[in-house]
């Protein structure tokens, strides 16, 4: 195996489902599922959640998956991923600054048509 991409298959087929199967049991469309196979998108957050509950395993059981699996991604993907995520948090407390101001500025103008 080697791969998170193929660990899933690996399970799912330990599981007896198909694709067409997994993708219903989870709420999502087979083609959607197939890419988590392929390896062409990451089972992240919420598909993980319902892959790891259609399969009965921890989420984090999954991620680790085999012991030849632990340690997947190399300090430079988890570094790489740790700065889009800073700059995820960065824009959305801009738009969170934003969002504030607006705020005021309604409160200020509701205050203003009372009086």
């Amino acid at each position: 195996m080697g791969k998170v991409h193929e660990y899933i298959k690996k399970l799912r087929i330990q599981g007896g489902y198909s694709q067409d199967e997994m993708a219903d049991l989870m709420g999502i469309e087979r083609s959607t599922y197939s890419n988590f196979e392929l390896g062409k998108t990451n089972l992240f957050s919420r598909n993980l959640a319902k892959f790891a509950r259609v399969i009965g395993k921890d989420e984090e059981d999954i991620l680790l998956g085999e012991p030849r699996l632990r340690g997947y991604l190399s300090e430079s993907d988890v570094a790489d991923r740790l700065d889009a995520l800073s700059e995820k948090v960065d824009i959305l407390s801009r738009q969170n600054e934003t969002l504030i101001e607006i705020i005021n500025a309604l409160i200020v103008k509701v205050d203003s048509l009372k009086k």
